[in-house]
């Protein structure tokens, strides 16, 4: 199911990539909401807030890193499959999705579209896309839970039932006095 999101989310991401690129002309600035958000259509050629931009070779080394965390995050959602990790494989799966729809662009563009733009008074913040959403909703969501999960920092596994004092039943069943009874005799019999 969680392979579905990610499939969906990236052909989400591209689909609103596509519409910005058909209807906003690079480096436009569409108002949405006037001095606060716009719609706008940037090509970053680097990673976040444009790192490795100015080298020819960053494009490649990001799309490979891309490539790798993909594939990585895709055989962890495997792995915790059928285990009771459900919000750890969202979390992943929001990442890998917000990754490979960011891949994408590297390897077919040369670099990435991104087009939410908010104006904090004089203050812009950096120019995101919906991939970028999906990385940082997905991390900040896996932060949460490995911080306030004792059973991940306590490396223990999640399916694994919390400790607690043993369940004793005072009631016992005819055959369990019979046993009882019949060990008791046995270890009189060899005492």
């Amino acid at each position: 199911m969680l392979y579905f999101l990610i499939i969906f989310l990236v052909i989400l991401d591209q689909y609103f990539k596509y519409l910005i690129s058909q209807n906003i002309d690079v480096g436009q600035v569409n108002p949405i909401i006037e001095g606060f958000f716009s719609l706008t259509n940037v090509r970053n050629t680097g990673g976040a807030f444009s790192l490795l931009a100015e080298q020819d070779w960053g494009i490649i080394l990001l799309s490979a890193i891309s490539g790798i965390v993909s594939i990585v995050l895709i055989v962890i959602l495997y792995r915790l499959r059928g285990k009771n990790y459900e919000w750890i494989r969202l979390a992943i799966a929001l990442v890998a999705g917000g990754t490979i729809g960011n891949m994408i662009d590297r390897i077919r563009l040369r670099s990435v579209l991104d087009f939410l733009m908010f104006r904090f008074g004089s203050y812009t913040f950096p120019i995101f896309n919906f991939a970028d959403m999906c990385i940082v909703v997905g991390s900040i969501l896996l932060a949460v839970l490995i911080f306030f999960d004792k059973r991940i920092l306590s490396g223990r596994k999640i399916d694994e039932p919390q400790v607690s004092e043993p369940v004793t039943s005072n009631a016992r069943s005819d055959d369990d006095t019979e046993r009882t009874s019949a060990t008791v005799l046995d270890t009189k019999e060899t005492l």
